[in-house]
């Protein structure tokens, strides 16, 4: 005789898959608020100080810090939480999903990306000045990143969730790490100990969120 399913078990195959949808958008809702962090963050003070005049946002330490001409301090990479922000917002609207896609919106909204990265180029006067030729060409590989994003939905799962876990590495690693550096510096033209802004802090929180929201990708799929 053929064997019969259990009731028990057909019951319990759409409760899994509900279960799986919840997961999957708390991911996704959890993804876009870390993001949200992370501009946040980068655009709100890095360097605090009383005088609002010396107060140093994240947007800000690349230029600032070109003040100093330190053959110890890569300043482009101030640039990599935005370049990072930029490329993860491609590849959240981008996502694998089973729902079908908006092929309009996802256009726009991946076109705004490779804008966000575009704002890391030097100003236009300045587009040809040798000084500013690692800036420009960091600015350029990470639209031309971001635009690539549009891609990302044929990526399994897992290789997604990889994705996102290295581009908020690179996009954090590198500031904190010029940040580190570049503190001394500014102490001693402030002539006081620099304290560390709410803007790296929240924007290092955003970075650690959707690292997690990777890595909760790639364990799902291994389940």
């Amino acid at each position: 005789m053929p064997m019969r399913e259990s009731p028990v078990t057909n019951r319990s195959l759409p409760l899994i898959s509900r279960l799986t949808f919840h997961a999957s958008r708390f991911t996704y809702y959890a993804s876009a608020l870390a993001l949200a962090l992370v501009i946040i963050g980068y655009l709100g003070p890095w360097i605090p100080h009383k005088a609002v005049g010396l107060t140093v946002t994240g947007a800000e330490l690349a230029g600032f810090a070109r003040l100093f001409d330190s053959p110890h301090i890569t300043r482009e990479l101030f640039f990599t939480p935005l370049l990072a922000a930029a490329i993860l917002l491609g590849l959240l609207v981008n996502r694998p999903t089973d729902k079908p896609p908006k092929q309009l919106l996802r256009i726009l909204l991946t076109l705004l990306a490779a804008l966000l990265a575009l704002a890391a180029l030097p100003p236009h006067q300045f587009l040809r000045d040798l000084g500013y030729r690692r800036q420009l060409m960091l600015a350029l590989v990470g639209a031309g990143l971001a635009l690539s994003t549009f891609l990302a939905r044929r990526l399994p799962q897992r290789a997604w969730g990889v994705l996102v876990s290295l581009v908020a590495l690179a996009g954090i690693i590198p500031a904190l790490w010029q940040f580190a550096r570049f503190r001394p510096l500014v102490a001693t033209l402030y002539g006081r100990p620099v304290g560390v802004g709410w803007g790296l802090i929240v924007c290092a929180i955003g970075f650690a969120l959707l690292l997690a929201c990777g890595a909760r990708c790639v364990r799902r799929e291994d389940k």
